[in-house]
């Protein structure tokens, strides 16, 4: 009996089961510890994984068990992956993510666990030390390696993007493709960077190389930016892997099957050219509320890494003392954290009706201009002061008295400061109903708005954040309290 290659069993279960979608098999009962028993071992780490297959395997192309999450419960870990592996059909190919790097009989002992011991079809490898410590893992035949190139997370462009004429990531992309064939060598670009992904198919030049794309879900890649950017002219070449929004999900399967038909709809929009596909220079997201629906958690964990969100001590403008303070001008620190921010907005913004964008200086003028280019709006903005010299407009842009405009600020308190700007609009003749703001800090600012017959539509709310700090282990239970109350005014 001949046994099916990698790409072999990934094409059949792609085509059998309509999808690109892998299922990341990510045990982690120190986070999610309602999914598990209170004792972990062998039979507790199988037991979880072999449910999560038995829900999933027909609507999945792949699966891929992160071998650390395995590894960190020791010689019980190791023994449920190797169970694992053997419980996924035969007919789906296992991608082992070991992200393996080194030289020698070492990489190639690392090959031989990965494709002897583990009974994975494919394994993620580290370029790093060039062509030695990948050749071991292309000496079997029907496996595949796939090589790090533009990875999901923040920084990752601090290393990857080094160079001048020609980036490190694309540097990977040229020498990688002589070291094995398509069926040999795929690569590994995340959702998150869309951008990475348009100019990864440019370099190979039209070569078939499949590329695993991680980071959808709760990293905040956007979704059908991904596969607008990573398919390759027949709706394919791409893995889509997700983990946490679909493993620790209350329902699994139904989660899975969400992500499915999403992931059908674009391909079948890709085959007829209704994605758009752009060149690499261009940063695109493009239409559909499913383009805009980043999972909040890594947002909130950056605005508070970045210092956005910051406990203490702090002296407002007013005088007044609070345990909490929000600089939201701070998101400039971190391209990713911009990117998920934008992403955000979009989200509250797809359903409305507008023919501007008009951002409240300064704070969000430059969140305003991130998700103009997004929605492919035009942008205008309310001066503070206005010009004694020039044309002495109080609105730079250009719009006609009539214009239908949504306002975006980085946050609401009292939400005076809004209602000013919105004054400001409404003389010139601009028609305001929204505002959009990336935080709510739950002080009136709703209402105040809503008294004036405004909608505020607000990403994350303050309780939100605080809940998900506290739940994360970055604020303690303590501190929560004390920002709740101060924030009701007790």
């Amino acid at each position: 009996m001949t046994t099916q290659s990698f790409v072999e069993k990934l094409s059949a279960a792609i085509q059998r089961n309509e999808t690109l979608l892998c299922v990341g098999l990510d045990p982690d009962p120190f986070q999610f510890s309602e999914h598990f028993p209170p004792r972990i071992d062998a039979a507790a780490l199988f037991d979880w994984g072999r449910r999560l297959i038995e829900q999933t395997a027909d609507l999945v192309c792949c699966y891929k068990p992160n071998i650390a999450f395995y590894e960190q419960f020791g010689l019980d870990g190791l023994a449920a992956l190797q169970q694992t592996i053997a419980a996924v059909p035969d007919d789906i190919p296992v991608l082992l993510d070991a992200k393996r790097g080194d030289i020698g009989s070492t990489a190639a002992a690392y090959a031989r666990a990965a494709f002897e011991v583990w009974g994975a079809d494919a394994v993620t490898v580290n370029p790093y030390l060039g062509r030695d410590g990948v050749a071991p893992f292309l000496a079997y035949p029907g496996k595949t390696a796939f090589v790090l190139c533009y990875t999901s997370n923040p920084s990752a462009a601090e290393i990857q993007e080094f160079g001048g004429e020609e980036r490190l990531f694309e540097r990977i992309i040229r020498q990688a493709q002589n070291w094995g064939n398509a069926n040999q060598i795929g690569f590994v670009v995340g959702a998150t960077q869309p951008q990475a992904l348009a100019r990864v198919r440019e370099v190979m030049a039209g070569q078939p190389h499949w590329i695993l794309a991680p980071g959808v879900g709760t990293q905040g890649g956007d979704l059908l930016a991904a596969l607008a950017a990573g398919l390759d002219p027949e709706g394919s070449g791409l893995i889509v892997p997700v983990s946490r929004s679909v493993i620790y999900a209350e329902q699994p399967r139904q989660a899975t099957l969400k992500l499915r038909e999403q992931i059908k709809v674009a391909r079948q929009e890709a085959r007829g050219g209704g994605l758009g596909f752009r060149p690499a220079a261009t940063v695109y997201v493009p239409p559909g509320p499913a383009a805009f629906a980043p999972d909040h958690l890594d947002l909130i964990l950056q605005l508070h890494e970045v210092g956005c969100v910051q406990f203490g001590q702090f002296t407002l403008a007013s005088g007044r003392q609070s345990p909490v303070y929000l600089d939201l001008r701070r998101i400039t620190a971190s391209p990713a954290l911009v990117r998920l921010a934008t992403q955000a907005y979009a989200a509250l913004l797809h359903p409305l009706k507008f023919d501007h964008i008009a951002a409240v200086p300064y704070a969000a003028l430059t969140l305003g201009t991130a998700v103009a280019l997004a929605l492919d709006k035009p942008l205008i903005y309310p001066r503070k002061e206005v010009k004694a010299y020039g044309t002495g407009r109080s609105i730079e842009g250009v719009f006609q008295a009539g214009d239908k405009v949504v306002v975006i600020e980085d946050l609401v308190t009292s939400g005076g400061s809004v209602i000013k700007s919105i004054e400001q609009l409404a003389a010139a003749g601009l028609q305001v109903r929204d505002v959009a703001v990336l935080i709510d800090r739950e002080q009136g600012g709703a209402e105040t708005l809503a008294a004036k017959g405004y909608r505020l539509h607000a990403a994350l709310k303050m309780t939100d954040i605080l809940a998900t700090l506290q739940e994360s282990g970055r604020i303690s239970a303590a501190e929560r309290v004390q920002v709740e109350q101060y924030l009701r005014g007790q």
